[in-house]
């Protein structure tokens, strides 16, 4: 009679989330994901479906992000015509990635930018301070992760000084990233300095009964005097304290420092998250009046969980496609879709060089197993594939013919594609396509190579285990 129980509650389990998967257009491979996890452990699956099956932002979230999009769409119509560049410029494969850029986000392609690569996190951290010192009209932060100790703590201090002479300082902190920080001293110290803090995405057990927990704001975004803005992948952790404990060394980071329009799109892109979370208005300032500040041209792309499309994967494997020479791509994690998997081995396939570097060493066990799953598919189309051997590289960028690079927040892997807030920055300069190609050749000199006939001899065990992984890998 037990047993009989126990087969009916399975049943009734495997339909009930069968049909609610069904109900919704879901990829086909988190489908199958799920729907395996649900048939052989049903009591798991379940309460695993419940918590993370969908990306519920929950209905406040939902409603304040469906009453502003008209609003972002007709402060984009407002951007000065004097900042906008003709995509007809560019190439044609340019031309087409920045054409879906603005046709998926809003945002259109803007000129007048001088752009600043900064490759180690300590030279990161002075220049922003400096601009924090030097501020004098607002200074907007959003961040991920921040962790006290070391530069962080000059970096505190610096915004506990501009909040003093009289700037408004706003700060966006993750919930979950920043959760350590959230029970510092240095919270209070910018609290008590005026500086105004809102919590992303809070969690709690009670948020977690109708509102996916996991689903995050992992941008890094800071912006100054709305003229001057970082982005990239570092966040407010400083990498000789962050995460020692983890095996994997220091973490290396890249930020671009820019100055132009795109600065203040930045912090347009930021409110328009504080506005989400708070219900405030969306009201950014008016543009600035900024002089040019250099020749190159950019696009903001921002990316998060309220869209019902993964517009910044359409936007990565359009750059792949329009690659005629190389590519090569940075990333901590690596879990392609299938989509983004084979438009890599495509472009290998016709001819295009394809480099992809990833950390030897990352600080998730399962991520690295369901990476594994890939390489061999990759190796075997003639993709290099090398393992930075010198911490756990951070830096999310990919460059294109030397022509296009993608850099900012973007991991590649279905979390950044449909869970995560993130924010990408698009150029078309030649000049800084070459900074960032220089970048990653470092990294290259401190990579080592996988060779395909010696990944096809490692053990039959690690082999099944990857690929069982692999297939669960929609849920990582």
């Amino acid at each position: 009679m037990v047993f009989d129980l126990l087969t009916v509650l399975h049943l009734i389990a495997v339909i009930a989330v069968s049909l609610r998967i069904f109900s919704r257009r879901t990829a086909h491979g988190t489908a199958l994901a799920w729907l395996l996890l649900v048939i052989t452990i049903p009591a798991v699956g379940v309460l695993m479906y419940l918590l993370i099956g969908e990306r519920r932002l929950g209905k406040t979230w939902m409603d304040r992000a469906i009453a502003m999009q008209p609003q972002l769409l007709l402060w984009a119509q407002d951007i000065p015509a004097s900042t906008l560049v003709d995509p007809g410029v560019l190439n044609t494969g340019a031309e087409s990635v920045s054409r879906l850029a603005t046709g998926s986000a809003g945002l259109p392609l803007m000129g007048g930018h001088r752009l600043q690569l900064l490759t180690d996190s300590g030279s990161i951290m002075r220049a922003l301070i400096a601009d924090i010192d030097a501020a004098s009209g607002s200074v907007h932060l959003e961040f991920y992760i921040w962790s006290s100790g070391g530069f962080v703590d000059d970096l505190v201090a610096a915004l506990v000084r501009a909040a003093q002479r009289g700037v408004p300082c706003s700060t966006l902190m993750d919930s979950l990233g920043s959760r350590s920080f959230f029970k510092s001293q240095a919270l209070g110290q910018l609290r008590d300095a005026g500086v105004n803090i809102v919590e992303v995405l809070p969690v709690n057990p009670l948020r977690a009964l109708f509102v996916r927990f996991d689903l995050r704001d992992h941008r890094k975004i800071a912006v100054i005097d709305r003229r001057i803005a970082y982005t990239g992948s570092m966040n407010i952790a400083d990498p000789r304290f962050f995460k020692q404990d983890a095996g994997v060394g220091e973490w290396v980071d890249a930020m671009v420092r820019i100055e132009g329009p795109a600065a203040w799109i930045l912090e347009a892109v930021s409110l328009s998250l504080t506005a989400l979370q708070t219900g405030t208005p969306f009201a950014p300032p008016p543009p600035p009046d900024l002089a040019p500040a250099g020749d190159s041209h950019v696009q903001i792309f921002p990316s998060g969980p309220q869209s019902s499309t993964q517009h910044i994967e359409q936007l990565l494997v359009a750059a792949l496609y329009a690659a005629r020479r190389e590519i090569v791509l940075t990333t901590p994690y690596f879990i392609p879709s299938e989509t983004l998997l084979t438009a890599l081995r495509s472009a290998a396939i016709r001819g295009v060089r394809v480099i992809l570097i990833v950390p030897e060493k990352i600080d998730s066990t399962l991520v690295r197993y369901a990476s594994n799953a890939y390489v061999e598919d990759l190796l075997a189309v003639g993709i290099t594939i090398l393992r930075f051997r010198d911490g756990l590289l951070h830096t999310k960028s990919m460059v294109v013919d030397e022509e296009i690079t993608i850099f900012g927040t973007v991991n590649l892997d279905l979390r950044s594609f449909e869970l995560n807030f993130e924010v990408s920055m698009l150029t078309y300069d030649p000049a800084f396509a070459a900074t960032a190609r220089a970048m990653q050749s470092q990294y290259e000199s401190k990579s080592q190579a996988l060779q395909l006939e010696r990944w096809r001899g490692r053990p039959d065990w690690r082999r099944r285990l990857e690929n069982a992984v692999q297939v669960v890998s929609p849920l990582l």
